[in-house]
């Protein structure tokens, strides 16, 4: 029996085979890389991200940043799609995917900000001699 077969059968459902309709929302919105690594924390990590949309049926969407809600592009009478984002960012960012008709959010991905070095604050420890 498949691991796939075995948490499907714990969770009480099917995980092969999923329909277009049953597509899950982290399969339609997709970050590659979806980690961003700076050198040392709280400088701003600088990255060119892959957004690849697919999803299960033709319309009309964008994507936006998911704090600041801006709109950063939208395409028409499609279902699937590439956006390479120029991502520069001390802090992590979500980004959403949504439909243009009604603004329902259709899927979430995440860029993480991570550093090498974390920032020490350094004692200063005055003698007299």
């Amino acid at each position: 029996m498949s691991a796939q077969y075995m948490l499907g059968a714990v969770l009480g459902f099917a995980t092969f085979g999923l329909s277009a309709e049953e597509q899950v929302p982290s399969q339609i919105l997709q970050a590659t890389p979806n980690k961003c690594v700076a050198l040392n924390q709280g400088r701003t990590c600088y990255a060119d991200v892959t957004l690849k949309v697919n999803t299960p049926a033709l319309g009309d969407y964008c994507i936006r940043q998911s704090q600041s809600k801006k709109i950063l592009q939208c395409w028409a009478n499609t279902r699937s799609f590439v956006y390479t984002l120029s991502f520069g960012s001390p802090e992590s960012l979500s980004y959403e995917l949504i439909s243009q008709a009604d603004r329902d959010v259709l899927a979430v991905t995440t860029i993480e900000v991570n550093w090498v070095h974390k920032v020490q604050v350094k004692k200063r420890r005055w003698r007299l001699f």
